[in-house]
């Protein structure tokens, strides 16, 4: 009897135990997997406190209601400090014609997949980006979103997503911030438009007067979108001096914000989340008719393009577009060593860019596809090339090499053509006399500034604004009510 008793009473701590062990396991791999529902089931055995007033966090100012799937969903954007203990938003939701709100708990995750940041660089932040979603209750008609948080609301408007039917390739560009090379927009708008864009969606926090010409140019033609995207601005005055500033804790401006909210207003089959200077092409035809060919009818849900280092003689920052037509292309260059094995699946993210398929894209982050909506989609390495225009590649001691790919496809040399004649009248149109070089003060302070704040163990973010404005001139956006705190 003693030892069935013993024996009884070790079975049950070892129960105990596995059980414990399990609830860890799994939230731990439902956090990397992003599976809320369960994750959420999860959540209810834990301690559950709501996101207050006096917690550090605003919000994008728009949220959206995702019908991309059978049951639609909320989505709310934020960038705050880490949640902790199960933290939920208080929201009403309003319906039109319902004189009573539907009030829902909303759970928010980083979109990182961590918080704090796993990456090297984002570990000193505190401020990560997040969203908060939830399986809507209510469909249809929805007016307005109203965030409780205990003695603040935040209201926010309400967008509809729904799957694109447009056929085309919408461009998301992280925001363009203390950008100065002018040429690479110039380049990057055309080439993309022969490839198959439709549609470039622009954030815009700050750059040299001779950039926002362009950009001003081509959204008046109705090419781009300018997006604004300022100073986050301070926290309520009752918590603010609690917390570190925004603008100078948020890791390289929160651009996994920026990203995500984009690829949700993609109204194209094929939307693309890739840099000024860089362009991704096939071996043959337009990137518009080879992404729809791999991704019609199959389980590819996006497509990587391999990083490939190039430049052009004459060089477009100081000449014309000429050297478009024979671009110089450098063997893979890389870090050597990386010393933080953490850093290493993000180091190697950095050799790719991505395109997809606008319908099943769920969340993305700068290099790669995190997750998406049909968990049966994969991401498939293309056959063609990422063109990667580095200002200082020439400086990289690599060896150049022979590769068949060009920024503009087809009857390449009729697009080069028109680069030439057409598209450099364009940009001597823009500033009415012949184009500026670009100077590269701007770029070399920037990264003396923020080799500073690493070696100061300081956070990767707007800390350089000081900096930046003692070499330049820079126009800021300045926007207001694009993230919004709360008003008691």
């Amino acid at each position: 009897m003693v030892i069935l008793k013993t024996f009884k009473s070790s079975l049950c701590i070892v129960s105990v135990f596995l059980f414990v062990f399990f609830i860890v396991l799994n939230y731990n791999l439902l956090s990397e997997s992003y599976s809320n529902s369960f994750k959420n089931m999860l959540q209810l055995g834990a301690s559950e406190r709501n996101v207050d007033d006096l917690f550090p966090i605003k919000f994008y100012h728009i949220a959206f209601v995702d019908y991309r799937t059978n049951t639609p969903r909320l989505r709310i954007f934020s960038i705050n400090g880490c949640l902790r203990n199960s933290k939920y938003l208080n929201v009403d939701i309003y319906q039109k014609g319902m004189r009573t709100p539907t009030r829902m708990k909303v759970y928010g995750r980083p979109l990182e997949g961590h918080c704090p940041s796993a990456y090297w660089l984002a570990t000193p932040c505190f401020f990560s980006a997040h969203t908060f979603e939830t399986h809507l209750t209510v469909t249809g008609g929805l007016t307005k979103v109203v965030i409780e948080l205990g003695l603040r609301q935040v209201e926010l408007s309400v967008q509809e997503i729904h799957n694109p039917v447009q056929i085309g390739i919408t461009m998301c560009v992280q925001p363009v911030y203390y950008y100065t090379q002018w040429q690479n927009i110039v380049l990057y708008i055309e080439a993309w438009r022969a490839q198959g864009a439709t549609r470039f969606i622009v954030f815009y926090h700050s750059s040299t007067k001779d950039t926002r010409k362009v950009l001003d140019y081509y959204q008046k033609l109705g090419i781009i979108e300018l997006r604004p995207w300022p100073s986050f601005g301070n926290l309520p005055n009752d918590i603010a001096e609690k917390y570190p500033n925004i603008d100078n804790s948020a890791y390289i401006f929160a651009y996994f914000l920026a990203l995500n909210i984009c690829i949700l207003e993609v109204k194209t089959t094929i939307g693309a989340v890739i840099d000024f200077d860089e362009i991704a092409v096939p071996l043959n035809g337009t990137t518009l008719d080879y992404a729809t060919k791999e991704m019609t009818g199959t389980n590819v849900g996006a497509l990587i393009f391999e990083n490939n280092y190039v430049s052009m003689n004459p060089s477009i920052y100081t000449s014309d577009f000429s050297g478009v037509s024979s671009p110089t292309f450098y063997s893979k260059i890389g870090p050597q060593k990386v010393r933080h094995s953490k850093f290493k699946r993000f180091i190697s993210y950095l050799l790719f860019q991505f395109i997809f398929n606008a319908s099943v894209i769920e969340l993305c982050q700068v290099h790669h596809v995190e997750s998406f909506l049909d968990k049966s989609k994969i991401t498939k390495k293309s056959d063609g090339a990422l063109l990667h225009l580095r200002f200082n590649v020439n400086s990289l001691k690599a060896n150049t090499i022979s590769k068949p790919f060009r920024f503009f496809p087809n009857n390449a040399s009729h697009h080069i053509e028109n680069m030439h004649e057409t598209v450099w009248n364009k940009v001597k149109s823009i500033f009415g006399k012949t184009p500026p070089p670009v100077s590269l003060k701007s770029l070399n302070t920037f990264n003396i500034c923020e080799k500073r704040s690493e070696n100061q163990g300081m956070c990767h973010g707007a800390t350089c604004k000081s900096d930046m404005d003692a070499v330049h001139e820079w126009v800021y956006d300045r926007t207001e009510g694009v993230f919004l705190s709360g008003e008691y």
